[in-house]
């Protein structure tokens, strides 16, 4: 009916925010949320993360803002760690540091030699889409990473579906590559 709600659920990655602008359907902008009123420009460093398309198809709006988090897996957060304790430097407190860390750096080859990753959750001016799902695929479509909880709906209809989804993903939790909050 009218009055059905449906909903949609994926985990909250625990990472960097960062909005992609695109203009022309090249990626021309990349900032971190800041302060709230201003972020920070780290453009030069995002564009060395392999899965951020740089130009996207045709079908992509001109003028397009893509929100997402930039990620380190869990593993390869392991790694850097255990290669900076073996080279004497200070370690990361945790993967979101690591990566927050790792897209500031005014040299762009560190950022380059990290193992980084971007997952799109969002476009700024959804006027387009009526419903996440839909947003959801086309960022995949257009080549974004978008998360995966290998549960068999992303639709939800009633609280009981979104209370068994959050229990998904609870008891999966430790098993994701990624960190979620």
């Amino acid at each position: 009916t009218e009055d059905d709600i449906a909903f949609t659920a994926e985990p909250k990655i625990d990472g960097l925010s960062c909005a992609l602008r695109y203009e022309s359907r090249k990626l021309v902008l990349a900032a971190t949320r800041g302060d709230g009123v201003e972020g920070e420009d780290i453009t030069a460093n995002v564009k060395t993360i392999a899965d951020i398309p740089h130009e996207l198809p045709e079908d992509a709006p001109d003028l397009l803002e893509v929100r997402g988090e930039i990620y380190m897996r869990k593993d390869e957060f392991a790694r850097l760690n255990e290669r900076l304790e073996a080279e004497g430097k200070k370690l990361f407190a945790n993967p979101r540091n690591a990566a927050a860390g790792s897209v500031r750096q005014l040299d762009s080859a560190i950022t380059a030699s990290r193992p980084l990753y971007f997952f799109g959750y969002a476009v700024a001016d959804s006027s387009e889409f009526t419903t996440q799902t839909e947003i959801k695929d086309k960022l995949d479509k257009w080549e974004f990473q978008i998360p995966n909880t290998s549960f068999e709906q992303d639709i939800f209809n009633t609280a009981e579906e979104l209370l068994a989804y959050y229990n998904h993903v609870a008891q999966i939790r430790a098993e994701l590559p990624y960190d979620i909050d």
